[in-house]
């Protein structure tokens, strides 16, 4: 029997998680063997699961990104992060308002310049960002623990193919 066509298939599940509001992933099938299904869930697992962080944070899309960038930093310049969250100043220092007003950021002098100030995240808003996350990172590290070191390789080779795939997706269309 055709693993695809049972209702309690990994095939059948993944396409249920990928699809969304519009029925089917709007990307299509892209491969008979379930690659494409896959990652169509992964997509829209990710974003119910930035939706989750977002709620659990009290953050909007923009603050979550401003918290992921400060979190992989440290601390940066607010027009640094207007740059990441491509907003302009004005746009990003209501992001950071609102995240400070939550008390997620803080506003610091910057350390060898007085006229500026950098941004740093709060540590118990990373705190908790990361009791958000740690279930996916562990996960992640045992399915890969799993895996022989040419299975990892591949697997490796191939998600940077298809990182590769979205950069020049978004390079194409500016």
């Amino acid at each position: 029997m055709d693993d695809t066509r049972t209702p309690d298939s990994q095939a059948h599940r993944r396409r249920e998680a990928a699809a969304g509001p519009l029925g089917p992933s709007l990307l299509g099938p892209s491969l008979d063997d379930g690659i494409g299904d896959s990652i169509n869930a992964i997509l829209a697992l990710q974003q119910r699961f930035r939706r989750q962080m977002q709620d659990v944070l009290g953050v909007d899309s923009s603050g979550l990104n401003a918290m992921i960038h400060l979190a992989s930093l440290g601390s940066d310049s607010p027009t640094a992060i207007a740059g990441v969250l491509e907003t302009s100043t004005a746009a990003t220092t209501l992001v950071l308002n609102r995240l400070e007003a939550a008390g997620h950021v803080s506003r610091l002098p910057h350390p060898t310049d007085r006229r500026k100030v950098v941004v740093a995240p709060a540590q118990e808003s990373l705190a908790t960002a990361y009791e958000c996350v740690r279930p996916i990172i562990d996960g992640i590290d045992q399915v890969s623990a799993s895996l022989t070191p040419a299975e990892r390789s591949t697997v490796a080779e191939f998600l940077e193919a298809v990182v590769h795939v979205y950069e020049k997706a978004l390079r194409d269309a500016k």
